[in-house]
């Protein structure tokens, strides 16, 4: 990759949070989105945050294991989450980033071949998707939204699981068979059912960590949505900040929620929910990776650079 690419991939992201956000304050009024902040909204966050920290970081840690150790018999729970600590480090700047870099330390720390340490990542990644279409389908459900929007999440949720059952399936793909193949692929064909089936519940239960702690984030503001308008608007939010465009879902974020959460309170409230709980998963992470695994943040980011 040439440098000006290099350095093009490294800055886009953040002109891309800058001008959103910048579109964003430009509509509102800044006075009486500082006006919506407050002391005792910390006070309440915080501590909701540091919950929400522990019980994912331990659900990310189960996931990694249940799928590493089949393989590695001595990847325990505090190496793993050492490792995923690590990439919140690098995920808070660039999302590929972060799973580069979990993929890097695995291979380091397992042995396996970097293919099938990536396809390790990208099946959890592909295990969120999944959950997240089933819960943001029955909260379009719940919420009696229009048909094709149903159809849409629906739609796409069904193509993702048959296209994961397509690679699982002893059939010849024909002329795509090599491709299945692939030791990028090897995670997911060598899962038992069993495996698979825990690793949706656990990033299920995931979601709904999420779902909680935007719920706290709301009634530290005073406002109480319907809890299917707030599952399934949140999770469609947390689809939008997943792409990898801007850092750490900032901007983009903020642009999803306005949105979802229209009519639900002043523009400038719901500016200031969103900007706080992003602002505090972004402090989360970091505070993480630096307590927890920076020399292995500073070895995923060297090696990144070697390969790149």
């Amino acid at each position: 990759m040439s440098p000006w690419r290099k350095r093009a991939r490294r800055v886009l992201p953040a002109i891309v949070s800058l001008g959103a956000l910048s579109a964003l304050l430009s509509q509102v009024d800044t006075r009486a989105l500082v006006g919506a902040l407050s002391w005792k909204i910390a006070a309440w966050l915080v501590p909701a945050l540091l919950l929400y920290g522990a019980a994912t970081l331990a659900i990310e840690a189960l996931c990694l294991v249940l799928l590493v150790r089949p393989r590695s018999l001595d990847f325990g729970l505090w190496t793993a989450a050492r490792l995923k600590c690590a990439s919140y480090l690098l995920l808070s700047l660039h999302y590929a980033l972060g799973v580069g870099a979990l993929s890097v330390l695995l291979r380091r720390r397992t042995g396996l071949p970097l293919g099938e340490s990536a396809g390790i990542t990208v099946l959890i990644f592909a295990a969120d998707v999944v959950a997240v279409f089933a819960l943001a389908s029955a909260g379009v459900a719940f919420l009696g939204l229009d048909l094709p929007a149903g159809w849409i999440l629906l739609g796409l949720g069904a193509a993702l699981v048959a296209g994961l059952a397509l690679l699982r399936s002893p059939a010849s793909l024909g002329p795509l068979e090599g491709l299945r193949q692939l030791s990028f692929f090897d995670a997911l064909r060598r899962a038992q059912l069993s495996q698979l089936l825990a690793l949706l519940c656990l990033r299920g239960l995931f979601s709904s960590c999420f779902v909680a702690v935007t719920g706290a984030a709301f009634l530290c503001f005073d406002l109480f949505p319907e809890l299917p308008r707030l599952a399934s608007g949140i999770l469609v939010v947390a689809m939008v900040s997943a792409l990898p465009i801007a850092v750490g879902g900032l901007g983009t974020s903020q642009a999803a929620f306005l949105y979802v959460f229209r009519g639900l309170a002043e523009p400038e409230r719901l500016l200031a929910v969103s900007l706080v709980l992003t602002a505090g998963m972004i402090a989360l992470r970091v505070g993480m990776g630096l307590a927890f695994a920076r020399e292995y943040a500073r070895e995923a980011l060297s090696q990144l650079q070697d390969a790149t």
